[in-house]
């Protein structure tokens, strides 16, 4: 009951925030505008993030008993979605963002003293425990998450999609473990701040002005989502195995590291922007933005599936890793010859869409 009572406080809250922060987009500067890598025409507010860490924040703090871990998440977010909110604004270099992601990931696992313990047994040869590494393995979990869901943040309703995929499926876990009320709470909280924002996002009705995330939100998604997966794979009382967290958040995390490899073979800095991520092939390619998002949600569904099933069914977890390494061996692999790949898709997308059309004709 905590927990859809939170859930519901998150959800309102962050609608009332979202038609408050709007009229202060433009004084403080918090709008996109276009340029050589984004598209998009006119300035649009950013403060979609914004409004579903506030839903979260106050959601939280009236609906549930705050634990020392969970306050510590509170503040820690706190400040990252300032540094996001300040980044949106004014753009703050890649180099400072790092330090502060590494600083407050150091805050959050040692202040907390909640880490991840093991990598499980993935190479079918026992636990692979993590001792004293498992803080800083944490950290670097956590600057690999907040990344990738800010990287991945590059069309209409993409980062809320995955989110969504990557927060109900966690809310799915946690809601058949003991334990685990807060994590429910927060992954279900989250799940109904993001609604409002998607909703004008995609400009669903009533919502008619389109506004984005931002930094400040994609951020604070990925570090959500990285604390709440360190939250329920522990040894002792696991809500998952480690592995499962992998195929939930496959979709960003492969291409994030994709893109990385990609950009350190032609000697380019792994931190700068650019227009090779998965959904910008697929606009280069000639699919809508609509396409692409429904495309790239449903790869993201099926790997989500996948580590789900894995994790009910028990699936070895040597083999639910080899899985994942295979995935992500195709799909670096893919990305040297995107473009044949792509036209021969395209090619068979338009011509199942051509045949529907006659038939219903």
């Amino acid at each position: 009951m905590e927990a859809a009572g939170t859930s519901l406080l998150s959800g309102v809250f962050a609608l009332i925030s979202l038609r408050m922060l709007m009229p202060f987009a433009v004084k403080f500067r918090l709008v996109d505008k276009p340029d050589q890598r984004k598209l998009h025409k006119g300035a649009v507010p950013l403060v979609g993030g914004l409004s579903a860490f506030v839903g979260v924040f106050l959601g939280f703090m009236l609906g549930m008993p705050l634990t020392s871990g969970y306050l510590i998440f509170l503040l820690c977010a706190s400040v990252l979605v300032v540094l996001g909110a300040v980044d949106d604004a004014r753009d703050i270099s890649a180099k400072f963002r790092l330090f502060a992601q590494v600083v407050l990931g150091a805050v959050l696992v040692y202040g907390s003293g909640d880490s991840l313990e093991s990598f499980g047994n993935l190479v079918g040869l026992g636990v692979i425990e993590l001792g004293v590494f498992g803080p800083l393995v944490s950290i670097a979990a956590v600057i690999g998450a907040t990344n990738a869901f800010n990287m991945i943040d590059g069309i209409d309703g993409l980062a809320g999609s995955l989110s969504l995929i990557a927060l109900l499926s966690l809310a799915l876990l946690f809601s058949v473990s003991d334990g685990h009320e807060a994590g429910l709470a927060l992954s279900l909280g989250l799940s109904c701040a993001l609604i409002p924002y998607l909703m004008a996002n995609l400009r669903i009705p009533p919502f008619k002005r389109r506004i984005f995330m931002g930094d400040a939100g994609s951020m604070f998604i990925g570090f959500a989502i990285v604390w709440l997966m360190i939250q329920g794979a522990p040894l002792e009382g696991a809500a998952f195995r480690p592995v499962t967290a992998l195929w939930l958040i496959a979709l960003p995390l492969i291409d994030m590291v994709a893109i990385m490899v990609r950009r350190a073979r032609k000697g380019q800095s792994v931190m700068n922007p650019d227009r090779e991520h998965l959904h910008h092939i697929f606009m280069r390619a000639g699919f809508s933005d609509r396409q692409a998002l429904m495309l790239i949600s449903f790869v993201a569904m099926l790997f989500a599936s996948f580590g789900l099933l894995g994790e009910f069914f028990q699936i070895p977890e040597w083999v639910m890793f080899a899985a994942f390494a295979m995935v992500f061996a195709l799909y670096d692999y893919a990305l040297g010859r995107v473009w044949r790949l792509l036209a021969l898709f395209r090619r068979g997308w338009s011509t199942k869409i051509t045949s529907r059309l006659k038939v219903q004709s």
